[in-house]
């Protein structure tokens, strides 16, 4: 049934969204449309055949509102139905909705002032995508050039736009449309290309907003996450049939891009999926397919460190001399070399040389010696041999006088004290692997020692620590390497450490099999989701618990991590209980300045160029920072992490009231507890502030760059789920910095009502958690666990 109401007002936008069995999302998606703050909107659904209530929930819409058409058609593909709506479509503008997804509320507004100001084309905006767990970025062009306002542009003085084509994150003029007679292609799942792509190349003018226009739901059940051989050849026909169209526009330098672009986007994450899912015949067809792209590169844009990633340039390789065999014996294991002995092209042999030297054959002089041998059996005896004397050499290099020599000799001993002794059981724990005493391990450790006395518990910690006179008054300090560390770690039964347990048990980073049965306890750094850790089961099997502070990361943890409800205590973590959890009304008169540190900076030219030390410099060396100082005789202290620290004497001040905290010797705690509120960018120490209702100021300058860094994008919304102010320049820093001072520096009250959810214990109580989590799993692991209680309470 089609629905058309009758004609009320000339619409300025038209919102296409085609539906296929989107029941679930389609109100949700439909009502974004409606409740734009700009009202001349018409919405026109197109049902491509659904089977599911999508069809009855249109026509609901269209019988509520007037400026809601629905029409039907019997699955002829999104593209059809893209095109169906265009032709009774009557806004000035089109913007295409995709049915599960949504818009924010005030998107075509600030596209359709935009288009309306400069007389644009298009208008592009950045797209951003969400799950039940996260919000992040994941369009690279987004991720890096969308970052300002560019009022009018075109695909040729801006290349790199043709690596995001998706109809969706934009307006569209629909006059531009029309006279250039353009439509999807239909009956292919590259209708989005191939439409873009014309789109670009016949727009005079193209702006840019950095704002956030549209909301992209990840969903595991897409279409696009299922793989098929029909997929890659509609997107790999699409790309091959767009040539000429950019050779008539003379752009065949932007179509090569293009064609890199794509071949990146079918070799990347979805490629592997081929090789795990897809019978071998289908393989087999899907690298063909690709490697009819694959043949249209060059070799210098196959090794294209800025396209493609080290295995993506082997992948790439490997298709264009039809080396199928040793391409799945790769990805099947990457680091067996087995694959060599399948590689039959000299050329391709040529090729690999470079990306698999810095990537797999990191410390072999020449990769043609490898290619010489022929009996894969030695060679897979030499590989593993030379992988295990790596590890050795690393252990050696990061540890002086080889103590590995000393957990070996002092082992019968160890053996036989436990036979003697079977009643003892021994805690080792550490923090930022051995190297710190400011953080959970330390505050946990201070409370067993404080309340348990009797507890044989033990911090390992590095002798050269700034932190060692710190923790060394409550005893029971074990110098990392040393030979009581290495008698107590054959002796231990319980470990517990903010970190890998590396510090500890360092052993097993060498050879895992020597990892020895312990109760692992993970501390934590601080409280998880502001950053997707790496901290999963898969990576570290080992971890026995999880500490978690609310609701939100216990189902990180057990839902996304893959740790079992069990195994994720929500206890909160320790070094929250050495904070009030209200604030007085003294005011000690300083801020906090704890940036976190970024992954992806390494070494003094890379931190001098980044974006992270100019935004940081600039705000610490500001004019109008330091009146303000003066003005509310307030003193500022700028503090980033631990592993930035080294790197603090390259920041500037202005002003005698800012302080750059240069020496380890200081730990944080006691500025967290005294300063009156904190600016941060994504560090958890804002939790810390949280907790005290503190007002933190989240300055969050390279918010998509940071989401787009591996290991991925965080699991919180930070405008909606965390108790801050989200800035995202200087200007609007400095000014909600002054609103804090003017304010006596409080915070708000719509703040305060998230705590709870941030929360799930505010009682100073958490050490106390902790140590019973412990006990009762050790209790239940072992016949002996209820002796540690008895002993710590004797």
């Amino acid at each position: 049934m089609t629905v058309i109401n009758p004609v009320t007002t000339e619409p300025l936008v038209s919102v296409i969204i085609p539906v296929f069995n989107t029941e679930t999302y389609l109100r949700e998606s439909i009502d974004s449309a409606l409740n734009q703050t700009l009202r001349e909107v018409e919405v026109l659904i197109v049902d491509d055949g659904s089977t599911d209530g999508s069809l009855e929930i249109a026509e609901e819409f269209a019988g509520k509102h007037s400026n809601v058409h629905v029409f039907n058609q019997q699955r002829k593909r999104q593209g059809a139905a893209r095109n169906l709506a265009l032709e009774y479509a009557r806004g000035r503008y089109v913007s295409f909705l995709d049915s599960d997804d949504t818009l924010p509320a005030d998107s075509l507004k600030r596209m359709v002032n935009a288009a309306e100001q400069y007389g644009s084309d298009m208008v592009c905006g950045i797209q951003q995508s969400f799950s039940h767990w996260r919000t992040w970025v994941g369009v690279p062009v987004h991720q890096r050039e969308f970052n300002r306002l560019i009022e009018r542009t075109t695909i040729h003085e801006m290349p790199t736009l043709i690596q995001d084509i998706s109809a969706c994150n934009r307006l569209i003029r629909r006059e531009t449309l029309e006279m250039h007679s353009i439509r999807f292609p239909e009956g292919t799942a590259g209708e989005d290309l191939d439409f873009m792509a014309r789109m670009y190349l016949n727009c005079e003018a193209i702006t840019i907003l950095p704002e956030v226009v549209y909301n992209y739901r990840g969903r595991d059940d897409s279409r696009t996450s299922r793989i098929s051989s029909q997929f890659f050849e509609d997107r790999v026909s699409v790309t091959e049939g767009l040539s000429e169209a950019f050779t008539y526009h003379q752009a065949q330098a932007i179509y090569q891009r293009l064609l890199r672009s794509e071949v990146r986007k079918l070799v990347g994450n979805r490629f592997l999926k081929v090789i795990r899912q897809s019978p071998y015949d289908e393989q087999l067809q899907i690298f063909r397919i690709v490697g009819r792209l694959v043949t249209r590169l060059t070799s210098e844009d196959m090794r294209s460190e800025e396209d493609y990633s080290l295995r993506e340039q082997v992948r790439i390789i490997m298709l264009s001399g039809h080396e199928y065999d040793a391409l799945i014996a790769y990805e099947n294991a990457p680091r067996n070399p087995r694959y060599l002995a399948l590689l039959e092209s000299e050329a391709v042999k040529a090729q690999l040389l470079d990306p698999m030297m810095r990537m797999q054959f990191q410390g072999l002089a020449r990769f043609e010696k490898v290619q010489q041998i022929q009996n894969s059996r030695v060679f897979l005896v030499a590989s593993r041999l030379s992988l295990a004397a790596a590890k050795v050499l690393r252990l050696a290099s990061r540890v002086k006088g080889l103590p590995m020599l000393k957990y070996f000799a002092v082992a019968p001993f160890a053996k036989l004290a436990g036979t003697l002794q079977p009643n003892e059981d021994i805690w080792l724990m550490d923090e930022r692997v051995a190297s710190s005493a400011e953080d959970n391990g330390y505050f946990f450790f201070k409370y067993l020692r404080e309340i348990h006395p009797k507890l044989p518990v033990f911090y390992v910690l590095n002798r050269n620590s700034p932190h060692w006179n710190i923790v060394a008054p409550l005893g029971n300090v074990v110098p990392q390497y040393s030979w009581k560390h290495a008698w107590l770690l054959w002796r231990a039964t319980v470990m517990l450490s903010t970190d890998s347990f590396r510090g500890m048990n360092y052993p097993a980073e060498a050879f895992p099999r020597l990892r020895r049965k312990t109760l692992n306890v993970f501390l934590q750094h601080g409280v998880a989701g502001n950053k997707t850790m790496t901290y999963t089961k898969a990576n570290y099997p080992y971890f026995s618990q999880v500490i978690a502070s609310n609701g939100f990361e216990k189902s990180f943890f057990s839902e996304h991590y893959g740790f079992t409800p069990d195994q994720v205590k929500l206890t909160g973590i320790a070094r929250l209980d050495a904070l009030p959890s209200c604030r007085g009304t003294e005011r000690s008169r300083k801020i906090l300045v704890a940036p976190t540190w970024r992954r992806w900076l390494r070494g003094q030219d890379q931190i001098n160029a980044s974006r992270y030390y100019y935004a940081w410099n600039s705000f610490i060396t500001s004019s109008r920072l330091a009146k303000l100082l003066d003005q509310y005789d307030m003193e500022l202290y700028f503090r980033p992490h631990f592993n930035m620290m080294h790197f603090i004497e390259e920041f500037d001040k202005s002003s005698p009231r800012v302080h750059v905290i240069r020496d380890l010797d200081q730990p944080l705690h006691h500025l967290i507890r005294e300063a009156d509120l904190l600016i941060t960018d994504y560090s958890s120490v804002m939790y810390d502030f949280f907790y005290q209702e503190k007002p933190v100021l989240g300055y969050m300058f390279d918010r998509y760059e940071w989401e787009a860094q591996p290991p991925g994008p965080p699991h919180l919304d930070y405008e909606r789920d965390l108790a801050l102010e989200l800035v995202t320049t200087e200007e609007s820093l400095l000014e909600q910095l002054q609103q804090c001072l003017e304010n006596g520096c409080e915070m708000a009250k719509d703040k305060r009502e998230r705590l709870t959810k941030l929360f799930t214990y505010r009682d100073g109580r958490n050490c106390e958690r902790i140590y019973q989590s412990v006990i009762e799993d050790f209790s239940q692991a072992h016949t002996n666990g209820k002796r540690i209680a008895g002993k710590a309470h004797q």
